[in-house]
């Protein structure tokens, strides 16, 4: 089980809100292994390299990624604004592309005439994660796709992207950022175990 006293934390209790779920009933040391970055060493999470890219284009994040990326370099670069962020000529043509569900685009456009990089929460995500996963990089005042970058594009299946910004969003990054609240280690650093629960959840209800 979870290290004593773990479920009566009222940070945790806050966040649980009553529920107390599967990953409670794991072992300390898997849980801990289960928050740890997958590794050649830490086999707890394994991330999977071979997806299709049927099964990827399900995830908007990665479709968005590889959207921005082949702009990046099919254009020779995506002009940036002086704070790093698209410019916003760029901005317009991405918002009309890029895959966004259950984002209001027309509302957004209804309540405001000039559209930046942040306003565009979608977008704004990709370009900080694709960044933050090396795929993209500044250069004279534009985005531009680095080697690994254009090793993925140049790929037959793109299943290892998919993988890299998963790594990338869940270990690397804080995603307290996006909306200004700071988050301290929890709730993010257990998203890896509550998916592990989710995928125990799955797997039961389809065995049934």
């Amino acid at each position: 089980m979870v290290a004593p006293g773990f479920l009566q934390n009222p940070e945790v209790r806050r966040w649980l809100n009553g529920v107390e779920p599967a990953w409670t009933m794991l072992e300390f040391n898997s849980l801990n292994a289960l928050r740890q970055e997958p590794s050649g060493s830490n086999n707890a999470i394994r991330l999977e390299l071979d997806l299709t890219d049927a099964e990827i284009s399900e995830s908007a994040v990665t479709a968005n990624a590889l959207i921005l990326l082949r702009r990046a370099a099919d254009s020779g670069g995506l002009k940036l604004t002086a704070t790093g962020n698209l410019s916003r000529a760029v901005v317009e043509e991405m918002f009309g592309i890029i895959q966004a569900p259950g984002y209001e685009k027309t509302e957004l456009l209804r309540v405001q005439q000039v559209i930046n990089e942040p306003d565009v929460l979608p977008l704004h995500f990709v370009r900080i994660l694709t960044q933050a996963a090396k795929l993209l990089r500044t250069y004279r005042g534009k985005l531009v796709a680095t080697p690994l970058g254009r090793r993925i594009l140049g790929l037959e299946q793109h299943g290892p992207l998919q993988a890299l910004l998963f790594h990338v969003a869940f270990w690397r990054m804080n995603l307290a950022f996006f909306d200004g609240y700071p988050i301290d280690s929890w709730p993010q650093g257990a998203a890896p175990s509550c998916r592990w629960a989710s995928s125990q959840a799955l797997h039961d209800q389809t065995a049934r």
